[in-house]
């Protein structure tokens, strides 16, 4: 493959830094585990192009000083390989959700995967992101490339399967660093191309669309998993589908901000600071405008079991207030809650139900675990 070779290496780092003198002298194959990529494991088989990470170690020159880096290369798929991925995964799991998912399944937030990712690497460089030493996009070879840092040294690297395993300090920590990114980019034009963010962003008129998708999403998981989607669930969920639109008109109106929308232990890392823990974030391809609680339902519902559900208001209260400290913008602790609700509404029909339906024909042995704090999190913001 060509862009593992010195001179495509080169060719991209110099591309990304073009006031830098860069000279590859050599790339060395890593081994770089990708089991860990939902994304890349369901759309193996499905691309032109090999896609995966691929590790290098790379021995270059900038500005005449000589460095040795252990590299990742990201090669994405494009995101209607995505697209047609989840259409087969959504016929295999049969029913309603086979009939309705082919006429929505380009607003369901992945048909811009490989364009969006590279947006935020390119325009949106942050401390709280993996160093990124080059993106590249062919648009006629479908080829979408990130060449970032080899994340090693680092704690709770893909620690979905060990919640208990983050601290009161590494959730702190993270809601500081999460509150940072939602207050610098809130209600802010970002640098970023429309083309790849607005056609399927949530939004009073998106959601209500997309209705006969959250039911068939829905009678998916409570058909497959009636533990899970009990009746009592599964109905106060179709109450809140017919409600899209009424409780749409109060989030239309709420701050935004770009929330990560993937935002858990699988894409999350820790780096040892001078002072505290620094939260890594990566896999940015599902990055949309949101209200900024969104991320903070997620993060809350990978993390925390039965034994730590008394603490969720604790903790969002605890971002509130980092929030509004940066913002002077959140200050009714009520209001905000409602827009932590509301959030955890459209986490649920979309995100989750997307997850259930992957559930169905490749399980996740984690996502048991973060229904039923879902459900917590319904029960908990229900009663204020």
């Amino acid at each position: 493959m060509h862009y593992l070779t010195p001179p495509f290496i080169e060719k991209i780092m110099q591309q990304h830094a073009p006031d830098s003198n860069i000279r590859v002298a050599s790339c060395e194959p890593l081994p770089v585990d990708n089991s860990a990529s939902i994304l890349v494991v369901l759309t193996a088989g499905q691309s032109d192009n090999p896609i995966g990470h691929y590790g290098l170690l790379v021995e270059y020159e900038q500005d005449r000083k000589p460095h040795t880096r252990r590299m990742v290369l990201k090669v994405k798929p494009h995101g209607r390989e995505i697209v047609a991925m989840l259409t087969m995964l959504a016929g295999a799991c049969g029913g309603k959700l086979a009939e309705v998912f082919p006429a929505f399944a380009h607003l369901t937030g992945f048909a811009h995967t490989h364009e969006r990712e590279l947006d935020v690497y390119a325009n949106l460089p942050s401390p709280l992101q993996p160093d990124v030493f080059g993106t590249y996009a062919d648009e006629e070879r479908g080829l979408y490339l990130i060449l970032m840092e080899y994340l090693e040294d680092v704690t709770l690297l893909n620690s979905v399967m060990t919640p208990n395993a983050w601290t009161d300090e590494h959730i702190r920590q993270t809601l500081r660093q999460l509150a940072r990114w939602h207050a610098d980019h809130l209600d802010q034009p970002l640098p970023l191309n429309p083309a790849y963010w607005t056609d399927d962003m949530p939004s009073r008129a998106h959601m209500p669309h997309l209705t006969p998708l959250w039911h068939a999403l829905l009678d998916n998981a409570a058909t497959h998993f009636p533990d899970l989607y009990t009746p009592a669930r599964a109905d106060q969920l179709r109450a809140v589908i017919t409600a899209i639109p009424t409780y749409w008109q109060e989030l239309e109106v709420m701050p935004k901000t770009l929330i990560h929308n993937d935002l858990n232990p699988r894409n999350t890392c820790f780096r040892e600071g001078p002072y505290s823990y620094e939260l890594c974030v990566y896999d940015w391809e599902l990055a949309t405008y949101h209200v900024p609680q969104y991320d903070v339902v997620e993060f809350l519902c990978f993390l925390l079991g039965p034994d730590r559900y008394h603490l969720r208001l604790e903790y969002l209260e605890f971002y509130r207030q980092r929030l509004h400290a940066l913002t002077g913008r959140f200050g009714d602790a009520l209001a905000f809650r409602r827009g932590f609700q509301l959030a955890a509404y459209d986490f649920g029909l979309h995100r989750l139900g997307m997850y259930m339906m992957a559930h169905t024909v490749s399980p996740y042995p984690f996502l048991p675990r973060v229904v039923e704090s879902y459900f917590d999190t319904i029960t908990f913001s229900n009663n204020p």
